[in-house]
This record gives structure tokens, C-alpha cells and sequence, in this order.
């Protein structure tokens, strides 16, 4: 019986080696760059979530309805 739990010890220990070596493997992978993949400049980025956030900033205080009311549309 004793046997048993011994073995079910050194079990557990290959499964969780095992899983780091898997995570070291798939960081190696994703830290490859591909050369066919899209490139977006940082620049990009940023003009992309300020302008989306100053778009949500100004439809949460009521812009945007009073300039289609001022503008007539």
C-alpha cells in the first residue's frame, strides 16, 4: 500500500515538470516574430484608444446628441 502512494507522488511531480517545460516551449514560439505578420506602429495604437475614448467621453455627457440637434439632422 505504501508502494502505491509513492508512486502516485512521483506521477504528480512528471505532470508538473512537464507543464513548465510545455510553458518554456510555447513562449519560445510566441516570442518568435513572423515576418508575415501585420505590423502596426505603436503610434497607430494610441491614436486608435485616445480616439475611441474621447469618442465614449463625449457620447456619455450628451455631445454628440446636442451637436445633431444644433446641426439640424
Amino acid at each position: 500500500m505504501a508502494r502505491s502512494s509513492t508512486s502516485s507522488k512521483v506521477r504528480t511531480k512528471k505532470r508538473e515538470g512537464s507543464g513548465i517545460q510545455q510553458a518554456a516551449g510555447l513562449i519560445r514560439y510566441f516570442d518568435e516574430e513572423s515576418e508575415d505578420a501585420i505590423q502596426i506602429p505603436k503610434g497607430a495604437i494610441y491614436f486608435a484608444c485616445i480616439s475611441f475614448s474621447v469618442v465614449v467621453y463625449l457620447a456619455q455627457h450628451g455631445v454628440w446628441s446636442w451637436m445633431w440637434s444644433a446641426l439640424g439632422l
